[in-house]
């Protein structure tokens, strides 16, 4: 075999009474235990983290080869700097529960915490009393993971693409494959393998869980495939599919949820963020998106923030300052409001 093995991001630290750098290596050094089976069988080199985001071709040779011998990268360190008014995930949450009902979104670029800030959101409105719903599309479905036991008020569900295509399946075959002959149904059933049936199966569930959201909150760690998001701003073409496949009228919710995405007083889109180059374009690009549905975020959340950590560890230091112009950015050119989250010394998991 010619694999080999990468790891990128290794850190260690010489501040022993640094809990944000201790915290930092000893996830690592237990992540590469629980792996080191996989690590063993392989030929493996170590990347280590590096001071700065590695943006063009003057970060890929930082990446690769550190800051070369006599010079460093720019030095930011004395860069005069205001942190921006951001405010804390507690305060965002308790102005929208203020109408006892709605739906939450978090959407954002794969792995920037969607759904550890939606399982935080749904456990604190169930702690304070309501009835949440806490739903993902995420294939992953960390959610019962993140949440570690059962939280009183607070149900969960997956929406299974797979699960969902079938029953939709099912339902277009009852509903209209009874009063066709024998080739007509098998005309309809390789319609149905088409991947437009999966995108409308999945459209269909989501927009169930949406229409729960007007008699308790419904917490979403996730959105639609982006095929069916692009289609939002196209709903009448949507609708004009969904007709084709079921020949049938859609349920309400269907039929109402670009109606309830574009109330703000009924859904709330959170994007979720860190504060790196790719993410924050990511996002800005995916509030594009749904600003041409007429669908407006109602804030941006940065996610694993080192921001007022006090790290004594110069590389951390170098970090938590590259953090700046981002945070800067989402603040003025992007949100309308910006929650923050601090980096977190434990792994998030568990109610508490």
């Amino acid at each position: 075999s010619n694999q080999q093995l990468v790891i990128n991001g290794t850190f260690t630290t010489a501040c022993p009474d640094d809990i944000t750098a201790q915290a930092m290596e000893r996830r690592g050094r237990m992540a590469m235990e629980r792996a080191a089976a996989f690590i063993g069988s392989l030929p493996s080199w170590q990347v280590p983290l590096r001071p700065v985001n590695i943006l063009g071709l003057g970060g890929l040779r930082v990446l690769l080869e550190g800051e070369p011998a006599g010079g460093k990268a720019p030095d930011i360190s004395r860069e005069t700097w205001t942190a921006p008014a951001m405010e804390s995930l507690a305060a965002l949450v308790a102005d929208f529960e203020t109408q006892g009902h709605g739906v939450i979104m978090t959407m954002g670029k794969g792995g920037v915490g969607k759904t550890t800030v939606a399982a935080a959101i749904a456990v604190l409105l169930a702690q304070r009393g309501h009835a949440v719903h806490l739903s993902t599309t995420d294939p992953a479905a960390h959610v019962a993971q993140t949440l570690d036991g059962q939280v009183p008020g607070l149900t969960l569900s997956r929406i299974d693409p797979a699960a969902e295509t079938a029953a939709y399946t099912a339902e277009v075959l009852q509903n209209q494959g009874a009063e066709m002959d024998e080739s007509g149904r098998e005309l309809l059933e390789e319609d149905l393998r088409s991947p437009c049936t999966e995108e409308i199966a999945v459209f269909r569930a989501f927009a169930r869980e949406v229409g729960r959201g007007a008699k308790r909150f419904v917490v979403l760690d996730t959105a639609p495939t982006g095929h069916t998001l692009l289609l939002l701003d196209a709903s009448e073409a949507y609708q004009r599919e969904l007709e084709r496949q079921a020949r049938t009228s859609q349920p309400e919710e269907v039929l109402r949820l670009l109606e309830r995405l574009r109330d703000p007083e009924v859904t709330r889109i959170l994007l979720i963020t860190l504060p790196e180059a790719t993410p924050v374009q990511e996002a800005a690009a995916l509030q594009e998106d749904l600003r041409r549905a007429r669908i407006e975020p109602a804030a941006w959340i940065i996610n694993q923030s080192l921001l007022g950590c006090g790290s004594c560890d110069p590389l951390l230091q170098r970090r938590e300052r590259s953090e700046h112009r981002y945070l800067s950015e989402v603040v003025e050119k992007h949100a309308h409001r910006t929650a923050w989250l601090p980096w977190q010394a434990e792994e998030p998991t568990g109610q508490e």
